[in-house]
């Protein structure tokens, strides 16, 4: 619900003026309609994470409003519902790129339609890509892309596709990690490798040559769980453009990108060994072979703080939860690290900076509980603060802090 015209900082006024421009661009709009069909005009909302006020242009009169939104709303670069309608949101302050600006706001209205698509918001678990393996193979498969999608001529360019194709083979039921982990990259190249390949062909009459530097860039990645499809995505997308035209009306909900390459291309005897040779294998197995010895430290560490010492457990009922997709560490049995976390739920907010163990199942998640302060509404730990709603109350159990519901405070708030 849209709030009453009310004077707002001139940087506010400013930044939606500016997100206006991009998102009215006639060039973008078009490729944007020519790629799926549909209008990705989800009207933008600007919100300020540390006060969480939001702002978005007027339709009629092109005046900066004020926006309600729901209770627990956490600020997050998504698609929201609205007053019943979809909604980008974009947290301020904003990047001072506005080809990088433009890649995101259309990125995030395509999330906006991906229901309509048939393409549903869903995720792998994709921890395997944490992994010396997963690693090692992966960022061969990226630089492939990147000369298959740099490469001018055809045939040239087709072999470094047919090398990215076998090195992501090697990560398959028939190869070195022996469970359905192109599954899970898959569901994860549906949903947020779309995504960034709608914002960049949106945005730009060229998308190639931005893509190419973040295909390098993503080569250097230390986390790969979340965030590999920001690169896969709109690397298979463009080779996809370039061989095989209708190919978007064929994606749905089982859909793999690669599979649908592999069929563009003529049958291939790529061994990923030999391949890998023209990559440098060499020097990505050493790298990750001392990152691997780095990470079990790391793995021992968590272990000890969030699965073996002394924590803090809050259960997860219909919460909403921000995080930065590229500080996952996936911790086996027993969850993953969310690096920085944010999550509300009816208990109230936790806010952790140095990580918190999410539950494989989301039921949960867990902070270190070794030096816990606090009392009433607001509490402390190492890297994480904890506000509680009204009615709520921390505990010490046999086995760690819990919080329960309806119980009276042992201090004042």
């Amino acid at each position: 619900m849209a709030m009453a015209v009310e004077p707002v900082p001139a940087e506010i006024a400013r930044d939606l003026a500016r997100v206006a421009d991009i998102a009215d661009d006639p060039e973008s709009g078009r490729r944007a309609q020519a790629l799926w069909g549909l209008a990705l005009d989800a009207p933008v909302l600007l919100i300020e994470p540390s006060t969480r006020r939001a702002w978005r242009s007027d339709p009629a009169s092109g005046q900066p409003l004020r926006v309600a939104l729901r209770e627990g709303q956490l600020p997050a670069n998504t698609c929201i519902e609205v007053d019943g309608a979809p909604m980008v949101m974009l947290m301020l302050p904003l990047a001072d790129d506005d080809d990088a600006l433009a890649r995101l706001l259309w990125h995030e209205r395509w999330h906006c339609e991906q229901d309509a698509l048939g393409l549903p918001a869903e995720e792998g678990d994709n921890a395997h890509l944490d992994g010396e393996a997963g690693r090692t193979w992966l960022r061969l498969e990226l630089r492939a892309l990147s000369q298959a999608i740099a490469s001018d001529k055809d045939a040239a360019a087709r072999g470094h596709a047919q090398a990215a194709l076998a090195f992501r083979a090697r990560r398959s039921a028939q190869g070195e990690l022996g469970t359905d982990v192109l599954a899970q990259e898959a569901r994860l190249e549906r949903n947020e490798g779309l995504a960034e390949y709608s914002g960049r062909v949106a945005s730009a009459a060229d998308p190639a040559p931005a893509l190419l530097e973040a295909l390098h860039t993503a080569d250097a990645n230390d986390g790969f769980v979340r965030s590999m499809a920001y690169a896969t995505g709109p690397a298979y997308g463009l080779l996809l453009d370039r061989w095989r035209d209708g190919w978007r009306a064929e994606v749905g909900g089982q859909s793999d990108l690669p599979s649908l390459l592999a069929q563009a291309l003529p049958p291939s005897e790529v061994e990923a060994g030999t391949a890998g040779l023209d990559y440098g294998i060499v020097e990505v197995r050493a790298a990750e072979r001392e990152r691997a010895v780095a990470r079990a430290r790391r793995a021992d560490a968590y272990r000890s703080r969030f699965v073996e010492g002394l924590t803090l457990r809050l259960p997860m009922r219909d919460p909403a939860v921000s995080f930065d997709p590229r500080t996952l560490f996936p911790l086996g049995d027993a969850g993953t690290v969310y690096g920085t976390l944010t999550v509300r739920s009816a208990w109230g907010e936790l806010l952790a900076t140095e990580g918190a163990l999410m539950a494989p199942d989301w039921s949960g998640v867990t902070v270190d509980a070794a030096t816990l302060e606090g009392c009433g509404a607001t509490w402390t730990g190492q890297g994480w603060t904890l506000s509680l709603s009204s009615g709520w109350r921390l505990l010490r159990t046999d086995d760690g802090w819990r919080v329960y519901e309806g119980l009276q405070d042992a201090c004042a708030d």
